[in-house]
């Protein structure tokens, strides 16, 4: 009877380590994954108006031409894929923006809204509790960016260049605003431009915790977003 005691107790000995190895080894990893991160806080914008500037060209944004998407890091473990980016996108994008080419060119007024209800990526179900329990489209179904300032673009601009600079402004998402800066690559040509820009943000930024269901599906707090743009001056 005794050597069946120190068996039984034994056993939940081994159980208890187990079960706290493991929650040790969770919350290790989800802190590896997502270390803390301060939110910027969003610019203050000016109330002056782009439209008295002379030369400025207004364009709007095509959205069956243009695609908006995210791309984060997540470990599903309890599927055995512990290197995996989900990738979600739309084309549900609206906006336009104020350009002036030749001498000190000029990128300004930019609004765009993407449409966060209408996001896949290659699992529905993963889209529905995205949206429900993270997103909540049914509360704050649309992210929107307004521009405030830009650097590094060129001295002059020739139709057809290249060009590669930073654009600057407030992202509003879930509920909230903060500063953030699209890295953007792209060119005029005629009256067509098209452009891909792309930041990287944190979910806990805009008040969103990073889905860890239970230590078996960890996504990433880093998210990075990208816009391809294709618009049309009107």
């Amino acid at each position: 009877m005794k050597n069946l005691y120190r068996w039984i107790t034994g056993i939940g000995i081994v159980l208890v380590i187990a079960i706290i190895a493991g929650i040790i080894y969770t919350v290790h990893f989800a802190s590896a994954v997502n270390p803390p991160h301060k939110a910027p806080g969003a610019i203050a914008t000016s109330s002056s108006s782009p439209t008295s500037i002379a030369g400025l060209r207004t364009f709007q944004i095509v959205p069956a031409e243009t695609t908006a998407s995210y791309s984060v890091y997540e470990d599903l473990i309890i599927e055995n894929k512990p290197n995996n980016d989900a990738i979600g996108t739309t084309h549900s994008v609206q906006g336009n923006f104020e350009i002036k080419t030749g001498s000190s060119p000029l990128v300004t007024g930019m609004r765009i809204t993407v449409d966060l209800r209408t996001l896949q990526t290659d699992s529905p179900r993963r889209d529905n509790f995205v949206r429900q329990n993270y997103l909540q489209t049914d509360t704050y179904p649309y992210a929107t960016f307004v521009s405030v300032s830009t650097q590094g673009l060129p001295a002059t601009y020739n139709d057809g260049q290249t060009v590669r600079f930073q654009l600057i402004g407030n992202l509003t998402l879930h509920g909230k605003t903060n500063k953030e800066v699209f890295a953007v690559q792209g060119k005029l040509v005629g009256n067509t431009i098209t452009a891909t820009a792309s930041s990287t943000i944190y979910m806990t930024d805009f008040g969103i915790q990073p889905p860890n269901l239970a230590g078996i599906a960890i996504a990433q707090n880093k998210v990075v977003i990208t816009i391809n743009v294709t618009a049309k001056e009107v």
